[in-house]
């Protein structure tokens, strides 16, 4: 049965006996996106979107995968680690996802006192971004496109059927709806009036 295989490929990574140890695996989404990489934009008459802060739930902040088991149980696996924080890797994607989608603008990660304000600011709050016991990987949320004192704010919900069992091929699968997502920021750029506005004034 197809659950049940991919169930215990999982939680084999949640626990371990202690005459067996396993060895610890790490995962990065900014490596799977190399695939998007492209040359940085530097006109100074782009305009610039700024992205972040991206906010997780407090599961979410911890280095082990997370994985839905039923309704309402997060599990989280011990020997299966985000090879970098994962807020800080989300926006990384982004930027880079985001970037490939759009030709106007110059899209640059919010670091701080290092990131200067943009002409439009991108935040994003996950409710979900995990694998679940049904094969199957979730990514829901909201996100904010902001300039000046206006702002909209618009609603994501994406869920992908994981083709292999195992946390790589879950990984995956959350990378890919980083790219979908990408895609619907940046045609909302173009529609929104917070954002699209300000960036077609430059």
């Amino acid at each position: 049965m197809r659950r049940s295989t991919f169930v215990v490929a999982l939680l084999l990574g949640l626990s371990a006996c202690g005459s067996n140890p396993v060895e610890d695996r790490y995962y990065s989404l900014v490596l799977a996106a190399d695939d998007a990489s492209q040359a940085v934009r530097t006109d100074a008459a782009m305009a610039v979107l700024v992205v972040g802060p991206i906010q997780l739930p407090e599961y979410l902040q911890r280095p082990g995968l997370a994985l839905q088991v039923g309704a309402n149980e997060i599990r989280t696996a011990n020997h299966h680690f985000w090879a970098e924080p994962l807020d800080e890797a989300i926006a990384k994607v982004l930027v880079r996802d985001i970037s490939s989608e759009t030709r106007d603008i110059v899209v640059e990660r919010d670091i701080g006192r290092w990131t200067e304000g943009g002409d439009c600011r991108l935040r994003i709050e996950f409710d979900k971004f995990h694998a679940t016991d049904r094969a199957r990987v979730v990514s829901s949320g909201r996100y904010w496109l902001s300039a000046s004192e206006s702002a909209a704010r618009r609603e994501f919900d994406m869920t992908q059927t994981i083709s292999a069992d195992g946390y790589a091929h879950a990984v995956t699968a959350l990378r890919q709806s980083l790219r979908t997502l990408a895609t619907q920021i940046a045609e909302a750029v173009e529609r929104s009036s917070a954002c699209a506005g300000r960036l077609n004034d430059e």
